[in-house]
């Protein structure tokens, strides 16, 4: 009786052994999991997983495709003058004016001989207070040359790159304009306070290189005067928005994107020509740097390393003046092929696979847009420009109604890079993920959209000229 009852007590033990040892077990296979120094049991990691003598475990995440990033920053456009009439996404086919008269988008045309007002007060007369009716107001604005809006045959493969890839359609500018400042942002994600382009407009190049030249920025605003400035920005104000602007040489220092590239040994390359578009220009430890002629090069200089298999991680293409499609005398026809050539030459690259490319347009150009953008700061945002994600991991024909601005992109090429942010604006952007499908099983290859140039050989004479005599300098000296 009493050996049955001790067999009885060591089988309950056993059972109670067990019991404890299974669940200590379990814990310890909880603890190994992907934030644990432990290595998974064998037993847990399937045989073709293993690779190159490591094991990988099932939560691990696939690597990131896109290795290399080409952000090209256009001109002067907004959303709706190019995607207005486009089939898909948030466009407009008829617009507000000052007066409460709605009127028709016309047929943009492929040159347009005046420039239209497009800096920050401008900006902020044109949304004014999101109404988004004070466009005609705009220098040159009362010939509604702005409310116009092109079809399907104006530009037909930025189009075809919005049939196939991804359109932004709630991308806006990352402030009320005009060059300058916006392609501060698209290297630093701020202006440095800058509100406008330089006030002397007979240097060619000329920022840091050029003492004489100023520009006006807000003065370092309390926080109870950024208040001030954003409800007089809400009310279209613009005197007293201008009240705290002050005037300073157009030559800045604060830390951009190429600076966190370099310390982490990404490689990079900024191809501008030495204009007012360049934006390093303007930051001085750049400008006085050893990048100059080695990672700060002429446009063309992109092409160059393509050919030489040499493209950089991250790379900024600032196309020249001829083709930039800046109202005001330039070619839409010749700048759409320029990007259709520069497009075609790394899809036919070996990056293609592991590239995305952003196309933005720096400022709204004074043409209408019919959405009410964020207020984040006294900065902007400003209104809508059409962007273009194409890359063979973009979703295909997909219209992306996430809020963007050129920060965005910045915090794109942070995220896949590890990098920090490098201002508010980065830090609180979206970081562009909606705009890919890295689930894809679609090889590269066949994401693939190699086109045709157009034929632009319908040009005014006058323009048609211009082209002839100066090739990709043509209209240099529109300087904004």
């Amino acid at each position: 009786m009493l050996a049955r009852r001790w067999r009885a007590l060591a089988v309950l033990l056993l059972v109670i052994g067990a019991f404890f040892g299974g669940q200590y077990l379990l814990g310890a296979a909880e603890e190994s999991g992907p934030e644990s120094d432990a290595p998974p049991a064998a037993s847990e990691v399937p045989g073709d997983e293993q690779k190159g003598g490591e094991t990988a475990s099932e939560e691990e995440e696939p690597p990131m495709p896109i290795k290399r990033v080409v952000f090209i920053i256009k001109e002067n456009r907004s959303y709706d003058n190019y995607f207005g009439r486009y089939p898909a996404g948030n466009g407009a086919t008829e617009g507000l004016t000052s007066t409460g008269e709605t009127v028709p988008l016309s047929v943009a045309p492929d040159v347009l001989s005046e420039d239209l007002g497009h800096g920050f007060l401008d900006g902020i007369q044109s949304i004014n207070g999101g109404k988004m009716d004070g466009f005609d107001l705009v220098t040159n604005g009362e010939t509604l040359n702005g409310y116009s809006a092109f079809t399907r045959k104006g530009i037909p493969n930025y189009w075809k790159y919005a049939d196939n890839f991804v359109l932004g359609d709630r991308t806006f500018t990352s402030m009320y304009g005009p060059t300058f400042p916006a392609h501060l942002y698209t290297v630093g994600a701020q202006s440095g306070r800058v509100v406008g382009n330089k006030n002397q407009v007979d240097t060619p190049g000329g920022y840091c290189d050029d003492p004489a030249e100023t520009a006006y920025r807000f003065t370092k605003l309390s926080p109870k005067e950024q208040k001030v400035v954003m409800r007089a920005e809400e009310r279209a104000d613009v005197g007293r928005v201008g009240d705290f602007w002050e005037e300073i040489r157009a030559c800045l220092d604060f830390e951009v994107l190429p600076d966190q590239l370099e310390k982490d040994g990404i490689s990079w390359g900024y191809y501008a020509d030495r204009t007012w578009m360049n934006a390093l220009m303007a930051i001085k430890h750049m400008f006085s740097s050893p990048h100059w002629e080695k990672e700060i090069v002429a446009e063309e200089g992109f092409m160059a390393d393509l050919e030489r298999n040499k493209m950089p991680e991250v790379s900024w293409v600032v196309p020249s003046s001829a083709y930039n499609e800046h109202p005001g005398g330039t070619s839409v026809c010749e700048g759409e092929n320029w990007t259709v050539r520069t497009v075609n030459a790394i899809m036919k690259s070996k990056y293609w696979k592991s590239t995305a490319i952003f196309i933005a347009w720096d400022d709204f150009g004074g043409f209408y847009d019919h959405v009410d953008p964020p207020h984040y700061d006294v900065m902007g945002l400003g209104p809508r420009t059409p962007f273009l994600v194409i890359s063979p991991w973009a979703r295909q024909g997909y219209v992306d109604s996430t809020v963007y601005e050129f920060s965005s992109v910045l915090k794109f090429i942070e995220t896949i890079h590890g990098l920090d942010c490098l201002t508010p604006r980065d830090c609180q952007a979206n970081d562009m993920m909606n705009a890919f499908d890295f689930e894809s099983t679609t090889p590269p290859k066949e994401r693939k959209l190699i086109l045709d140039e157009r034929n632009c050989s319908d040009l005014p004479p006058a323009v048609a000229l211009e082209y002839q005599r100066s090739g990709s300098n043509a209209y240099r000296s529109l300087g904004d």
